[in-house]
């Protein structure tokens, strides 16, 4: 029967929630205001509804093309939909090559609904879901893009009016959309604060691991002194004690029986003495599924499994300690590089060998150059006569199985 111990964390709101909701928001007030006329029909969607009606060169006025006007908020509807969706694909996307085309079409959506809302808020997914230089790249490309549309209709309007160009106006918006890099400074900011909350949260949880096993650790050791020190003094004076009661014994003329009955008990309290001497040495080992349980409560974000087999969950010092590091940096590879969303960690024993296995949901690649961590994680098993496996899983995500002999566990 295995004993099993889940992760209980505090729900929080998932990202992605905040990001379509933001999007369905500000989509939500451009459609009531295209519907209410409140938005000229000069930009992209308008132009294409005009159109829609047979007459690209047709009014923009709202009350001479009623059906240009309800076509244009049909259009703004999908499109906003269609951003929302690409935003919490963005958000969920496992690898960063998916989401870098995900965040790619959400740019494009941003121009074509030419809402100024909206391109904040695509910036501000690029600050928080590609690394900054990208970030910056495609940001450039994003206001680059919206310059080149804003040109497009200051020109639009030179031959639709008849009129000179209107340099000033697209000055004003030019400059207007500069905004967006506010969005983008600020979703920097948020998510270094919450990378920053992740790594004091995780090693709070580290730390509070490693006081467990230094805990054990410390009175593992404090009853072997006592062990030792009721061996030394109390056997000593037990043993003494017997061997004056079998003198006395034999120098008795006639001995009574409270002196046999006291020369019985002493022997029998030195023999229990010794083994409960014996027991406290023999029993040197450490509960390593408290300590792994401990790590996997405190890591914010991430639903950690811990699956522990009662047969697998107490070890020597030294063993207990390597086990336990290797545990902590396969989590934390799986954090740092997989990115994943979900971690479980199992720990049984199959044919009297230690079996560890530290499975993930992230982005794990077939070719992996072994770093520091999981060189460092064989170095270990090494001592321990133990060995390393790990690769892609055949359903996605990253699977590390550590193998204990019976004889390094023993030991």
């Amino acid at each position: 029967m295995k004993h099993v111990a889940s992760a209980s964390k505090p729900s929080s709101i998932p990202p992605w929630l905040f990001a379509v909701a933001a999007a369905l928001l500000f989509g939500g007030l451009d459609v009531a205001a295209a519907l209410s006329g409140r938005i000229s029909l000069h930009n992209p969607l308008g132009l294409w509804s005009v159109a829609l009606t047979g007459d690209w060169r047709g009014s923009l006025d709202p009350r001479v093309v009623p059906q240009a006007v309800q076509q244009f908020a049909a259009c703004k509807a999908v499109g906003c939909g269609v951003f929302a969706l690409l935003s919490y694909m963005a958000c969920v996307a496992p690898t960063m090559r998916r989401r870098t085309a995900l965040l790619v079409l959400l740019v494009g959506c941003a121009v074509l609904l030419d809402s100024l809302p909206l391109h904040v808020l695509a910036a501000a997914h690029l600050g928080m879901l590609l690394p900054w230089r990208r970030g910056l790249w495609m940001l450039l490309a994003q206001y680059l893009g919206g310059v080149a549309v804003d040109t497009l209709l200051v020109l639009d309007l030179v031959t639709r009016l008849d009129a000179p160009p209107r340099w000033s106006l697209l000055a004003y918006v030019t400059a207007e959309r500069l905004i967006k890099v506010a969005g983008f400074i600020a979703a920097r900011l948020v998510l270094r604060e919450r990378r920053m909350r992740h790594a004091l949260a995780t090693a709070h949880a580290q730390m509070l691991a490693t006081q467990s096993l230094l805990g054990e650790t410390v009175r593992g050791a404090e009853r072997l002194r006592i062990a030792r020190d009721l061996h030394d003094a109390v056997g000593h004076h037990l043993t003494a004690l017997n061997l004056h009661l079998d003198l006395a014994l034999r120098q008795a003329r006639e001995a009574t029986p409270a002196l046999h009955t006291a020369r019985d008990a002493s022997g029998t309290l030195l023999a229990q003495v010794r083994n409960v001497v014996s027991s406290t040495r023999q029993d040197q080992t450490i509960d390593l599924a408290e300590a792994v349980r401990l790590l996997g409560d405190g890591i914010p974000g991430v639903a950690v499994g811990v699956h522990v087999d009662p047969a697998a969950s107490r070890y020597p010092a030294p063993v207990a300690h390597a086990l336990f590091r290797c545990i902590q940096e396969a989590l934390t590879n799986a954090l740092r590089h997989a990115h994943a969303r979900r971690v479980d960690i199992v720990l049984i024993e199959e044919d009297g060998v230690t079996v560890a296995r530290v499975f993930d949901d992230g982005c794990g690649k077939a070719a992996l150059v072994e770093g520091n961590g999981l060189r460092g994680i064989r170095e270990r098993l090494l001592e321990l006569d133990g060995e390393l496996h790990y690769g892609p899983r055949p359903g996605g995500g990253f699977a590390l199985e550590l193998r204990l002999p019976k004889q390094a566990v023993t030991a």
